[in-house]
């Protein structure tokens, strides 16, 4: 790497779905009826693990503790290997979602009101509950046109980020985070059972002390990792909870370099610029 020039990487986000489709979900939410998020705020405490699709949580999955919630496709490698999450968040809006919908008596999903229709078809006669993501198009106003009375959930472009946020919503401070990898494993895995969709090829290098290193990841999972290089240390810092990071990839590799930056809630947020932005 000695020869080589790194350059910066920036990052420009972009949804994934139109303001159009993503009102048009919602609208069929509405029109069906759901459970809402309010009567469940801070109704949980204790430990959660919140697992996403990462190849690591094929050697991690052992480790597990406290509630469970897992994201999308996560929920199949579970139960394969005959663990039942008390949660599964499902929360983008395109139509694939649907088939990571696997009904369940003993899990609760957490389905965002922005999912399409054959997600909520998928699990008809389930424990639903439906939350809004906020940061979507519209969706504030979109909202206060219809006189919906009800929190938004933030916490970035990933499933696993916004999960973060759901969590710390229900109740829960003590979180543990498995198979948020962010980048191609060794054997070139990107996800636990593969990848529904084409994925994007790139190399990035992390870090410029001893320690740094390179991995192959995606544009969405340095995106990703910027989220929750802020996210990690909001949580840390002013909200009280605690974010374990398992497994092995860039995002685990990241966390352990912000481990070295955490400051005390009495330092003014200002002083973690360098490893926030």
């Amino acid at each position: 790497m000695s020869n080589l020039e790194l350059i910066p990487l920036l990052m420009s986000m972009e949804g994934c779905a139109t303001q159009e489709e993503m009102n048009g979900n919602v609208e069929a939410t509405l029109k069906r009826g759901y459970t809402r998020l309010n009567e469940y705020l801070d109704t949980c405490s204790g430990a959660i693990s919140i697992v996403g699709a990462g190849p690591s949580i094929r050697n991690t999955y052992h480790q597990l503790t406290g509630d469970v919630m897992c994201c999308n496709s996560a929920l199949r490698f579970l139960l394969e290997v005959g663990i039942v999450p008390k949660y599964q968040m499902l929360w983008d809006a395109h139509q694939l979602v649907s088939t990571f919908a696997i009904p369940h008596p003993d899990i609760t999903y957490l389905v965002a009101a922005r999912c399409h229709p054959d997600v909520f078809a998928a699990l008809e006669g389930c424990r639903i509950i439906v939350w809004y993501a906020g940061g979507d198009h519209n969706i504030a106003q979109f909202m206060q046109d219809k006189r919906i009375d009800e929190p938004m959930v933030n916490g970035g472009s990933a499933a696993v980020t916004r999960s973060l946020y759901l969590a710390y919503a229900l109740g829960y401070r003590d979180m543990h985070v498995f198979g948020a990898d962010s980048s191609y494993s060794d054997d070139g895995d990107t996800h636990v059972n593969g990848s529904v969709v084409p994925e994007k090829d790139m190399y990035v290098w992390v870090g410029n002390r001893e320690g740094s290193r390179s991995f192959r990841t995606t544009p969405e999972w340095c995106a990703q990792i910027e989220e929750f290089k802020v996210i990690y240390q909001h949580f840390h810092n002013y909200c009280g909870a605690t974010i374990e990071v398992h497994g092995e990839g860039m995002l685990p590799h990241v966390t352990r370099i912000l481990e070295r930056f955490k400051v005390q809630p009495t330092q003014p947020l200002e002083e973690t610029n360098h490893v926030s932005h």
